[in-house]
C-alpha cells in the first residue's frame, strides 16, 4: 500500500473467503468468536483498516472511500475474484462501498453497518449502544477504542471522519442486484426503527434481527452472529 503496510489474517482454506471488516477503533482480532464459530472448512480473511491494530497509521489524509480501495488491493494481491464481506459498523459502511464499486461483491453481510451515520444514533432507544456487555467488556472497547484515536494526528482523523458523516449508501442499497443482509441487535428497537435506519425496498435485501443484542454484535454474541452468516446460503 502506497500509505502503509496493511495486517490481515488468513485461514487459508480452499473455498472463497469470508472478508471480515471491524468497525471504529476495533480490529481483525474482535472477529475471534465469531469465526471460532464458523464451520472448519469455511475460508475467512480479517484485516486491520489503516491506523487500526496492526496496521500502518496513515500520515497524509485519507477517506472512507481509500478503505474500500484498501479492501480491493488486498483482494487483488489474493486474487479474489468474488467478494462476500461481513461488516461491522463502520466496517458494513465500508463493505457497501466496495460494492459500489466493483462487480466483484458477491453478497454483504451489514451488522449494524448505517446507511448513513445520521441513522446511527435516533433509530433506537437511549441505552443499547453496548447492549448486554459486562463492564469488563465495555471497558475493553472503550480502551482500545481510545488508544486507537490516539494513534493518528487529529487533522486526519478529523478529515476520514467528515468523510463517513458524509457517507450515505441509500442510492446504492435501492439498485443493489446481490444478496444483502441487514443484521441487527433487537434492544431498543422502536415503532419507527425501521423507517429511521433507512434502508430502501429491495427484493435482494433481508432483515436479521438478534434479539436482546445491541451494536456491538461481534463481541456481545458471537454465537449467533456465526450461526447467521452460516445459515444465510451465501454463495
Amino acid at each position: 500500500m502506497s500509505w502503509g503496510e496493511m495486517a490481515y489474517g488468513d485461514s487459508g482454506n480452499l473455498p472463497p473467503p469470508l472478508i471480515f471488516l471491524h468497525g471504529t477503533g476495533c480490529d481483525a482480532l474482535d472477529w475471534m468468536p465469531v469465526t471460532d464459530g464458523l464451520p472448519h472448512n469455511q475460508r475467512f480473511i480479517a484485516l486491520d483498516f489503516r491506523g487500526h491494530g496492526q496496521s500502518t497509521v496513515p500520515t497524509q489524509p485519507f477517506t472512507l472511500t481509500d478503505l474500500a480501495e484498501d479492501v480491493l488491493h488486498l483482494a487483488d494481491h489474493l486474487n479474489l475474484q468474488a467478494l462476500v464481506i461481513v461488516g461491522h459498523s463502520l466496517g458494513g459502511m465500508v463493505a457497501m462501498e466496495i460494492a459500489r464499486r466493483s462487480p466483484r461483491v458477491v453478497g454483504l453481510v451489514l451488522l449494524e453497518g448505517w446507511t448513513s451515520l445520521s441513522s446511527a444514533g435516533s433509530s433506537f432507544d437511549a441505552g443499547r449502544f453496548y447492549g448486554a456487555l459486562s463492564e469488563t467488556g465495555i471497558a475493553e472497547i472503550q480502551q482500545k477504542s481510545k488508544a486507537t484515536r490516539s494513534r493518528f494526528q487529529s487533522e486526519i482523523w478529523n478529515h476520514f471522519w467528515e468523510s463517513v458523516t458524509a457517507f450515505d449508501a441509500y442510492t446504492y442499497l435501492h439498485h443493489a442486484g446481490i444478496p444483502i443482509w441487514e443484521v441487527f441487535g433487537g434492544m431498543g428497537r422502536n415503532a419507527l426503527t425501521k423507517k429511521k435506519l433507512r434502508i430502501p425496498p429491495n427484493p435482494n435485501i433481508r432483515w436479521v434481527w438478534i434479539p436482546h443484542a445491541g451494536h456491538y454484535l461481534p463481541h456481545e454474541c458471537p454465537d449467533e452472529v456465526a450461526e447467521v452468516i452460516d445459515t444465510l446460503g451465501i454463495p
